[in-house]
């Protein structure tokens, strides 16, 4: 092996050695920046998980409440469209009752009223004929003037009776349109309510999933320290490595060079006469 082959054994040597040592200082400060990040990445990520989990929450807490409003304005819905459709049925009847027998029934005591009113002419005539016997007749309105006046009472009632039923049966169709639609609404509302009930599950799932995420990210962190200690181990050792071998070939090198470099000249041989030849100069 040459000399300049052993020069660059040495000057190989050398650069081996600066490189690991740089290498080992990069490599420490890379390792440390990136578990930084990590852990700050971590930390953003936990903090937004625990952002997600109040914002769950909220709608969890939101949503029970809505469902039981909605709940509770269904089954009332449901009543009133029961008692609507009860009072529909009902106001039915009442338009029969007031037009058929109520009617019928004032027509047929306005039918016997002429009957009763001379009736009671003859009646009131004859207690007042029997006065002089002692009885004591003096009413302040005659009896069939009494009739009369009820019979004059009576008679625009029937027209009045059968107008009021009309009107009743008219809002027969409206209270059965008004049971139909609050039926349809109270069934949206169950509808709805149903929905929110669903959505419960949908924040169940959610919550499982950030409990994961969670356990992940503490995993994660657990390892990360022993991950950064290993890394930083093997560069360590990786640095070790390359200043041996740089060391080895160093001292290859300067081995190399002192074998092949030329023997020094000998000394020059003495003057007989005791001169010394170097000094004479």
């Amino acid at each position: 092996m040459s000399d300049s082959q052993a020069k660059t054994l040495v000057a190989v040597g050398v650069i081996a050695i600066v490189a690991s040592v740089i290498g080992l200082v990069l490599g420490i400060a890379m390792v440390g920046n990136l578990s930084d990040y990590l852990e700050e990445s971590m930390g953003v990520t936990e903090s937004a998980l625990g952002a997600v989990e109040e914002t769950l929450g909220l709608v969890e807490s939101v949503a029970t409440e809505i469902e039981g409003a909605v709940g509770g304005a269904a089954q009332s819905i449901d009543a009133v469209s029961a008692a609507a459709s009860t009072a529909s049925q009902d106001l039915g009847t009442m338009a029969d009752f007031l037009d058929d027998d109520l009617s019928g029934s004032l027509e047929a005591i306005l039918d016997a009223m002429p009957a009763a009113i001379q009736t009671a002419g003859v009646i009131d005539r004859t207690l007042s004929a029997l006065s002089f016997l002692g009885v004591d007749y003096d009413p302040t309105q005659p009896f069939d003037e009494s009739l009369r006046a009820v019979e004059e009472a009576l008679v625009g009632i029937p027209g009045q009776l059968a107008t009021q039923a009309a009107a009743i049966r008219g809002l027969g169709p409206i209270s059965e349109q008004f049971a139909e639609d609050a039926a349809a609404t109270a069934e949206s509302f169950e509808a709805l309510s149903a929905e929110l009930g669903s959505i419960q599950q949908v924040m169940d799932s959610y919550r499982v999933t950030l409990d994961q995420a969670q356990a992940v990210i503490e995993r994660t962190r657990s390892s990360l320290s022993t991950t950064t200690w290993l890394l930083r181990l093997i560069i360590v050792l990786m640095t070790i490595t390359g200043v041996a071998l740089g060391l080895g070939l160093f001292t290859l090198g300067r081995a190399v060079r002192a074998e092949v470099a030329p023997p020094p000249p000998p000394p020059p041989p003495p003057d007989p006469d005791g001169f010394d030849a170097t000094a004479s100069g």
